[in-house]
């Protein structure tokens, strides 16, 4: 195994090397960067670091375009209708692929419509508990809700995300049935949190780590394999639910049947704006974490998550509001 990922390597490498004189003089003009949400959220944010650092890269600019609406299937949509020539881009999150499970008739397959260019980041997600809360630790949360079935209400940015979705699995693979509170965004439900109102919400760790590190709320977990550098304190809930893993991701992506030059053309320039000083400093002082992959490796983790959401979407009933 570790002989053939050295191979897959050395070839992704000998691509990257020759794409510049493949890509037919790719870039010749800019190109559209698409983000299927606001200005000022966590994907644009993300979204304007990629363009700045790529478009150096490029020597083209990048232009961030927000297309909000329909959970970012807006977005999608159109990067997948649009030509196969690698000017028309997607900055998505992992929600494009959680969105199939909740949205009935999605004019765009995710895996068939639209190719990956690249992860560029991810950011762990942690319960975090109140003062009020009648737990203090996950072990404490899962005995509590399996005594009382129904009864923990949590709250997350809203139905569907990767958030909400990080609290039903973990009740998927314990046995648990837990009642979600959806709110626009997570500021509002960390307040509610604070109040007493709420006994538990699941945020993004650049949303909950002031209030863990000011001791206002209390990390129970991080929704991930393993412990964070950020937060050694906090356990992972992997070391109590055997398999567990969720992270909120960030990628670029392209239409379908984009030509493979182009494609690696453009992961080349997303590794380098990675390496630059000031990329670095600015995504871990938002606390996103820099995770560049393959292609093909952001293909593989789309369609590992469309497999494992459907399964959890199905069994929580849930569907887009």
């Amino acid at each position: 195994m570790h002989k053939h990922l050295q191979r897959l390597s050395l070839l992704w490498m000998l691509a990257l090397s020759a794409a510049g004189s493949h890509a037919g003089g790719f870039p010749d003009h800019p190109i559209r960067l698409l983000v299927g949400y606001g200005p000022g959220g966590g994907t644009d944010l993300i979204a304007r670091l990629v363009a700045t650092h790529v478009s150096q890269e490029l020597g083209q600019p990048v232009v961030v375009e927000n297309k909000p609406g329909a959970g970012g299937n807006i977005a999608t949509d159109q990067v997948a209708r649009s030509a196969r020539d690698g000017y028309t881009l997607l900055l998505a999150a992992n929600t494009v692929t959680i969105n199939p499970h909740l949205y009935r008739n999605l004019a765009t397959d995710i895996q068939r419509d639209v190719r990956g260019v690249g992860i560029i980041a991810t950011s762990p997600i942690v319960l975090v508990a109140g003062p009020g809360s009648p737990f203090s630790t996950l072990d404490e949360l899962l005995a509590y809700a399996k005594a009382n079935p129904g009864k923990v209400s949590y709250g997350s940015p809203g139905v569907g995300t990767p958030q909400h979705l990080a609290v039903e699995l973990l009740a998927h693979m314990s046995g648990l049935r837990m009642t979600h509170v959806p709110y626009k965004g997570s500021s509002q439900s960390l307040s509610d949190l604070l109040a007493g109102h709420i006994p538990l919400v699941s945020a993004a760790i650049n949303s909950a780590q002031p209030y863990i590190e000011s001791g206002k709320l209390r990390g129970l977990a991080v929704a991930d394999a393993g412990r964070l550098d950020r937060l050694k304190a906090v356990p992972a809930i992997a070391e109590r639910v055997k398999g567990y893993e969720v992270r909120i991701w960030y990628g670029l992506m392209a239409p379908a049947n984009t030509p493979d030059a182009v494609v690696a053309r453009l992961n080349q320039a997303l590794a380098a704006a990675a390496k630059h000083p000031e990329m670095q400093a600015r995504m871990q002082e938002l606390g996103y974490e820099l995770a560049l992959g393959t292609p093909s490796a952001m293909d593989a983790e789309v369609a590992a998550d469309v497999r494992k959401w459907g399964g959890v979407v199905k069994a929580a009933g849930l569907q887009a509001e």
